[in-house]
C-alpha cells in the first residue's frame, strides 16, 4: 500500500514535520508513505479561464507531478495548515487547480482510493478547514477513513492525548479499509437498473 500525504505547512521545523514523524512511525512497515510538501513545490494560481472544464490546466507548474502521485497512490492524507481563519494560499491554490483542473477533465480518478483529514494549526478555524476537505474528499469519490473525529492538533504536538489517538486509530482504518478493497473484501453492488 502506498500513502500519499500532501502537507501545507510552509514551516521546516514546525507541528506538521512533527506529526509526518508520527505518521512514519505509526505506519512502520504497513505501507510506503511519500510526503509531498506543496510550500516546496511551484503551484501557480487558478487563471479562471474554464477552459479546464474538458482538458487538463495548461498552466506550467509542479501541479502535474503532484497530481500523477495522488493517483498511483492508495491513500492520500490531506495535511493543511490554519491560516487566517481558513488555509494557507498554496494549500488553496493546490484544491482548487487540483480538483478543477485536473480531477475534473480525467473523470474524477481519485474515486474509490482511502483519504482523510489532518488539520494542524495554533487557535481557532480547524473544523471549517476540516469540512472544506472532506467536502473535496466527496468530490472526488473517495472513501473518507476516520476514528470518528476529527484529527486536529492545536497548539503544540501532544498537548491534547486525543490527537494523537485521532491519528493513530486513523492510519489504521485507512490501512485496514484500503487492504479489504485490495483484496476484494468490498464487493461492488449490482448498479440500479
Amino acid at each position: 500500500m502506498k500513502i500519499c500525504i500532501l502537507v501545507g505547512s510552509n514551516r521546516r521545523n514546525g507541528i506538521s514535520r512533527q506529526v509526518c514523524g508520527l505518521i512514519k512511525q505509526y505506519i512502520n512497515c504497513r505501507a510506503i508513505v511519500s510526503f509531498i510538501f506543496l510550500a516546496e513545490k511551484r503551484i501557480e494560481l487558478c487563471d479562471a479561464d474554464n477552459n479546464c472544464s474538458n482538458k487538463k490546466c495548461s498552466l506550467n507548474d509542479d501541479m502535474e507531478y503532484i497530481i500523477k502521485q495522488m493517483i498511483e497512490a492508495d491513500g492520500i492524507i490531506y495535511m493543511p495548515v490554519m491560516h487566517a481563519y481558513g488555509t494557507n494560499s498554496c494549500f488553496q491554490a493546490f484544491l482548487e487547480r487540483s480538483g478543477y483542473g485536473y480531477f475534473r477533465p480525467m473523470g474524477r480518478p481519485l474515486k474509490d482510493k482511502v483519504a482523510s483529514v489532518i488539520v494542524i494549526g495554533r487557535r481557532y478555524g480547524h473544523t471549517a478547514v476540516y469540512s472544506q476537505i472532506v467536502l473535496n474528499i466527496m468530490l472526488n469519490k473517495m472513501i473518507l477513513a476516520g476514528s470518528g473525529f476529527p484529527v486536529l492538533f492545536m497548539g503544540m504536538l501532544g498537548q491534547a492525548s486525543e490527537d494523537i489517538e485521532a491519528l493513530e486509530e486513523t492510519l489504521n482504518r485507512m490501512i485496514s479499509i484500503s487492504y479489504r478493497l485490495r483484496v476484494g473484501l468490498f464487493m461492488e453492488a449490482p448498479a440500479y437498473a
